[in-house]
């Protein structure tokens, strides 16, 4: 995909049925793209479909979960088989949780690694044929705290710090073949009302934040940007932009303000 006209390519957003992945495919569709959303709750996936395509946009969707090679490998077959392409893949889907490393069950950890980082890789592996037949873009939606492993999320921070070496070790074997590959640092965005994430004894509780600093529809613009352009890496906020130089310039200051202060942001902490 060589230019940053999306009418007709077929654009697959994991975790779609919700948040940014909703907000990105109604962006999608707009543009004329064939949007297939993807996502474990069919309700949510069948809500945000009917409603882009009652606006005049073309939806569908598929049940199922990332962490499972065969529920990629069958939604990733039945796409193909119905368009006969596949121009982008958007790694989204994602769950976090808010507990100490010591206080977090192994069987948790391991989940949110799967989720947020095993998943990508599955779908991904899955479509890179198709993805590179049509010199595509692949997408991974990350998080500031995979630029520096915060306290609180140790699960989640490892998730989204493995997707960048993942990103660039495929944008280097991918980069003959003319296919983007490109990934986002996502900071404090607000949520649906009902979003859930996981306690260190793996409990659901619902996330409530007093304060963020992007909404879903500004970072799922900014997520068809970076496809449309091509872009590499975006850093999202002036905040993160901000906290990434001193990830940089500073480290050890970093380290110290990290260890000192982030435990008291209630961003990282649930009610």
């Amino acid at each position: 995909m060589q230019n940053n006209n999306l009418v007709n390519k077929v654009a697959i957003i994991t975790g779609g049925g919700k948040g940014i992945g909703r907000e990105t495919a109604k962006l999608f569709a707009m543009q004329k793209a064939q949007v297939i959303i993807t996502g474990r709750g069919e309700a949510a996936l069948k809500e945000t479909t009917s409603l882009i395509n009652a606006q005049g946009g073309r939806c569908e969707y598929f049940v199922g979960d990332v962490t499972s090679e065969d529920d990629c490998r069958r939604i990733i077959a039945a796409v193909f088989e119905k368009h006969q392409r596949i121009d982008v893949l958007i790694n989204n889907a994602g769950m976090s949780m808010r507990g100490l490393f010591e206080d977090t069950d192994l069987a948790l950890f391991h989940k949110i690694i799967a989720i947020n980082f095993s998943g990508a890789v599955n779908m991904t592996k899955l479509a890179l044929p198709k993805i590179i037949e049509s010199q595509g873009s692949i997408l991974f939606v990350s998080s500031l705290s995979g630029l520096k492993g915060l306290p609180g999320i140790a699960p989640y921070a490892t998730a989204k710090m493995a997707l960048t070496g993942f990103s660039e070790s495929l944008r280097a074997e991918v980069h003959r073949h003319h296919v983007h590959v490109g990934i986002i640092y996502v900071g404090f965005t607000e949520n649906d009302e009902n979003k859930q994430i996981y306690t260190a004894k793996g409990e659901l509780l619902t996330l409530k934040r007093d304060k963020n600093s992007d909404t879903q529809k500004g970072v799922a613009r900014k997520l068809m940007r970076a496809v449309q352009k091509r872009r590499q890496v975006m850093y999202l906020t002036a905040a993160g932009k901000i906290a990434n130089l001193m990830y940089r310039i500073f480290p050890r200051l970093s380290g110290y303000l990290i260890r000192k202060y982030a435990m008291k942001n209630k961003g990282y902490k649930s009610k």
